[in-house]
C-alpha cells in the first residue's frame, strides 16, 4: 500500500497534531470510524445498503433475516426444552448497523411465531450513539406494537446475565487493527503522519509495542504462524487484530447459557499470513466502490479488514467458548432453505416482476462466493452444563 497524500478533514487534523503529528494505523481507523462528532459510525453518518456506500446481507433484502431466524427460532426452542423453560430469552444484536437484520428478524417472529415473541426480549448493543438514531426510526413500528426492544450500552449489561443469542454480523471486521511492515529485517508498526504544510496523511513507521511482540509468540507457538512469514520481502505488511480477543471476552462474560453467531469476512491464516499476500486485506468502501487507499476521505468511508479463522477461534476457546462450527455463508443458507425461497419467488413473478427479480438478485448474491456467500460463519456456545448440546441446522 503505497504512502500516498490523502485529504485530510480539520477535525483530524487537529487530533494528530495534538498527539503529535504521528499516530498509529490503530488510532487513525479508531477515529476515522468511531469518533463520536466525526467518525463514519459514531457520528451516524454510515448508509448501508444498494444506495449507500456498501450493502451488507440484511440490507439487501428481509429473506438473509429470515433465513437467520429460523436458525434462531430452532435454538430458542432447544433451549426452552432443555433447561431455560421458565426464563425470558434474550436475542441480543451487538453492532445493528441501520437496524436491517433486527427489523428482518421481528418481522420473521410476527409471521412464522407470534407467541414466541412473548418470551423473547431483543437487546441492541450500539457502541456508536449515531447509529441509535437510525435504529430505532427502522424498528419504531415494532416499537408502537409494544415489542420488547432495548438498546443498552455493553457495560450496563450485567455479567452471566445473557441467556439465548448473540449475533455479532461484519462486526468484527471494522474493529480497529494494528498494521504491522516488514522493514529493513525487523517488524514495525505502521503510523499515520500528517504533512505540517500541506495537511496531507502520509504512512510513516513506529516501534513495535511489547504487548505485540508477546502476541506474535503466542500466535506461533500456540497456532504456528509466523509474523513475517520467513520468505517475506521488504515491505510485507498485514493486519493484526489485537481488539478480537478483548471483544469476545467482554462477550463471553456477559453471556450466562447461550449461543454466540459470528458472521464476517474471514482467511485462513496460511492464506492471510502469507508472503503472497503482501498487503494484508485493508480496503475502504464509499458509494458501492472499493479502494486500497484508506487514507483517503476519513470520516466519509467504511474501512474494513479480514478476520484470520485460526486466531478467532483460538482467542475465543482460550476464554471458555466451545467451538460448535464454521461454515461458509452460502452453504449456512443453503442449509436453511434459501433454495426454497427462490423457488417461492416464482410465484411472485405475475403479481410483481420488479420486485421478485430483484428479491432473486439479493438472493443469489447471499451465496455467490464472490459477493457474500465466502462470509463465515462461526458458532461458539456457552452453558453452564458443558455437556448441553445444541443442534444447528445451519452447519449441516
Amino acid at each position: 500500500m503505497n504512502s500516498l497524500p490523502a485529504n485530510n478533514p480539520d477535525w483530524l487534523v487537529k487530533k494528530i497534531i495534538k498527539m503529535g503529528g504521528t499516530i498509529s494505523f490503530y488510532d487513525f481507523m479508531n477515529f476515522a470510524l468511531n469518533d463520536p462528532i466525526n467518525g463514519y459510525y459514531g457520528s451516524g453518518k454510515a448508509e448501508l445498503g444498494v444506495r449507500g456506500d456498501f450493502v451488507t446481507s440484511p440490507s439487501l433484502s428481509d429473506d438473509f433475516a429470515f433465513l437467520v431466524g429460523k436458525q434462531i427460532e430452532d435454538w430458542l426452542i432447544q433451549f426452552k426444552s432443555s433447561f431455560l423453560s421458565n426464563q425470558k430469552l434474550a436475542v441480543t444484536e451487538f453492532g445493528a448497523g441501520d437496524g436491517s437484520f433486527m427489523s428482518g428478524l421481528i418481522k420473521y417472529f410476527l409471521e412464522n411465531n407470534k407467541n414466541f415473541l412473548e418470551g423473547i426480549s431483543f437487546v441492541i448493543i450500539e457502541l456508536n450513539e449515531g447509529m441509535v438514531e437510525k435504529q430505532k426510526n427502522k424498528l419504531e413500528e415494532f416499537l408502537n406494537l409494544g415489542i420488547d426492544i432495548l438498546w443498552k450500552g455493553l457495560d450496563e449489561v450485567e455479567e452471566n446475565n445473557i441467556n439465548g443469542i448473540v449475533i455479532a454480523n461484519e462486526v468484527l471486521d471494522a474493529l480497529p487493527v494494528e498494521r504491522i511492515t516488514f522493514s529493513k529485517g525487523k517488524l514495525i508498526r505502521q503510523a499515520v503522519s500528517i504533512d505540517k504544510k500541506s495537511h496531507k496523511l502520509f504512512f510513516d513507521k513506529m516501534p513495535i509495542t511489547s504487548e505485540l511482540e508477546k502476541s506474535f509468540e503466542l500466535a506461533k507457538s500456540e497456532l504456528g504462524i509466523t509474523i513475517p512469514p520467513e520468505d517475506a520481502l521488504e515491505g510485507w505488511t498485514t493486519e493484526w487484530h489485537i481488539d478480537n480477543s478483548k471483544w469476545l471476552k467482554a462477550i463471553y462474560q456477559k453471556i450466562n447459557n447461550g449461543i454466540l453467531l459470528i458472521i464476517d469476512y474471514a482467511k485462513e491464516a496460511k492464506k492471510y499470513y502469507t508472503s503472497k499476500n503482501s498487503d494484508g486485506t485493508i480496503v475502504s468502501y464509499e458509494n458501492q466502490k472499493m479502494t486500497n487507499n484508506v487514507l483517503n476521505s476519513p470520516g466519509n468511508c467504511d474501512l474494513t479488514s479480514h478476520v484470520c479463522i485460526e486466531t478467532l477461534i483460538n482467542d475465543a476457546e482460550n476464554l471458555g467458548f466451545d467451538t460448535v462450527g464454521i461454515t461458509k455463508q452460502g452453504e449456512a443458507l443453503l442449509a436453511l432453505g434459501l433454495a426454497e425461497r427462490l423457488y417461492g419467488i416464482q410465484k411472485e413473478i405475475k403479481e410483481d416482476l420488479s420486485n421478485a427479480l430483484l428479491r432473486r438478485e439479493a438472493l443469489l448474491r447471499l451465496v455467490d462466493p464472490v459477493c457474500l456467500g465466502d462470509f463465515k460463519w462461526f458458532v461458539f456456545k456457552k452453558f453452564n452444563d458443558k455437556k448441553m448440546n445444541i443442534i444447528s441446522t445451519c452447519l449441516r
